[in-house]
């Protein structure tokens, strides 16, 4: 006797390799026991006697062979639908972790852009020549006032990681930070009184809350 649940969600390989295999044994016994009942059949047709009990017992036995056909039949389908059933949970998995490897993917890139700074310095003559400053005003090109030029390129700067990026490196008599960061998020590290070495990022969700971009102006 062979039983699978209905319950049951996956079949071994092994198992579903023994389940065909007594399969195929059950079904050359049937074949063998058809054969037998045909011979019977055809040897009381020939004897020309009628014995009531014995053709009963022949048409039981065709009857309860076509039961144990119907329930091989039974068991196949359920095995394919198992087999069906696997088939598609394997594909639902392999999607999900595709979905899932997309979405990770996505994650990354967000964070990426989210933790993206960009930082340029140098003295006033840099800068003009990067187009990030100019001068206006004054007369006679006397008491003419520095300006940072907006919507400058991205190409001008140096692409950082926010989230790593402990102090930016200067070496001059004084610096400016010419964007705006929060006073309290940042320190300039001097090195004697005539020097400045750097300016050390304190805070940093702090330092970039306003912009994303940090321009340093350094007074040689």
């Amino acid at each position: 006797m062979i039983t699978i649940k209905s319950s049951d969600m996956e079949i071994t390989k092994e198992r579903r390799e023994q389940i065909l295999s007594d399969i195929k044994d059950i079904n050359t016994v049937l074949d063998q026991n058809k054969k037998k009942i045909a011979t019977l059949n055809d040897q009381l047709k020939k004897s020309g006697l009628q014995i009531t009990g014995f053709k009963a017992r022949i048409t039981e036995l065709e009857s309860l062979m076509k039961e144990r056909e119907a329930d091989i039949l039974a068991l196949k389908t359920v095995i394919n639908e198992k087999d069906t059933k696997i088939s598609q949970l394997n594909t639902n998995v392999a999607d999900m972790k595709v979905t899932i490897s997309q979405k990770n993917d996505t994650i990354v890139n967000q964070t990426t852009k989210l933790n993206m700074g960009h930082i340029t310095y140098g003295t006033y003559n840099d800068l003009n020549a990067k187009g990030l400053m100019s001068k206006e005003g004054g007369f006679l090109g006397i008491g003419k006032k520095k300006y940072l030029i907006q919507n400058f390129p991205d190409s001008t700067f140096t692409t950082v990681d926010i989230t790593k990026l402990k102090s930016i490196p200067v070496n001059g008599k004084s610096v400016k930070l010419l964007t705006d960061h929060p006073v309290g998020s940042y320190k300039v590290v001097y090195e004697g009184k005539d020097k400045v070495t750097s300016i050390e990022i304190t805070n940093s969700s702090q330092f970039w809350k306003v912009s994303k971009y940090a321009v340093v102006e350094i007074t040689k």
